[in-house]
């Protein structure tokens, strides 16, 4: 009998063993907030996270939504809400992605935050005269690149992410900017993150909501 037991929870522990890995070769979905810091203006920010959906929520610093992208990595779109003014807007993807030359370094560094274990990856260029550091945490983030992609945003933390290879299912917890003298230019740091199921309506314009028609 006490065999059979011993056996039966070395099979248990087996599959909540396999089970958990499966878990983690999923896509990540669920919610990570963070805060971006440029000189002194601080912004906190929700990211969203369900298959190729990502809602982002601008944080005002009363803790009210000023905010809300919605960003369709599928079909490439990108909607603006206006929550107080019941409004929504197609965000054109005019932007040509910017050129910029940067040797990429993956230290082997690594550190505790946010609950995972990060690698430190530096990418230089001094011709830009920035040094961004990243400390990134693999959990099949699949969503970031696509996103950085979708939203072409021209900002240095994003623009120079995109430069490393080999970057798929990770996402930084921390990223700093800085000038190669040293200077900090803006810091973006995760203070939370929860994997868990999102309803899908999160990533739906809201019922009541007008489009917003550029004259």
């Amino acid at each position: 009998m006490h065999m059979h037991a011993t056996i039966r929870s070395l099979a248990l522990a087996g599959t909540t063993l396999a089970a958990t890995i499966a878990l983690q070769a999923q896509s990540f979905e669920g919610v990570i907030e963070f805060t971006k810091t440029t000189g002194p203006v601080v912004t906190n920010y929700k990211y969203f996270i369900k298959g190729d959906h990502v809602r982002i929520e601008e944080i005002s610093a009363r803790g009210d939504v000023q905010g809300i992208m919605l960003v369709d990595n599928h079909d490439k779109t990108v909607t603006a809400l206006s929550p107080d003014r019941k409004l929504y807007m197609d965000v054109p993807n005019m932007r040509l992605p910017k050129e910029v030359k940067a040797e990429v370094k993956k230290t082997g560094e690594m550190k505790d935050m946010a609950g995972y274990k990060c690698e430190k990856w530096v990418v230089k260029s001094p011709a830009e005269d920035r040094i961004l550091t990243y400390w990134v945490a693999q959990d099949a983030f699949d969503f970031f690149v696509p996103m950085l992609e979708t939203l072409n945003r021209k900002d240095e933390q994003a623009v120079f992410f995109q430069k490393i290879d080999g970057a798929k299912g990770v996402f930084p917890m921390l990223g700093t900017e800085q000038k190669m003298d040293g200077s900090e230019v803006s810091r973006l740091e995760v203070t939370k993150v929860a994997r868990g199921a999102q309803k899908a309506d999160l990533f739906q314009v809201p019922a009541g909501f007008t489009r917003f028609e550029r004259n």
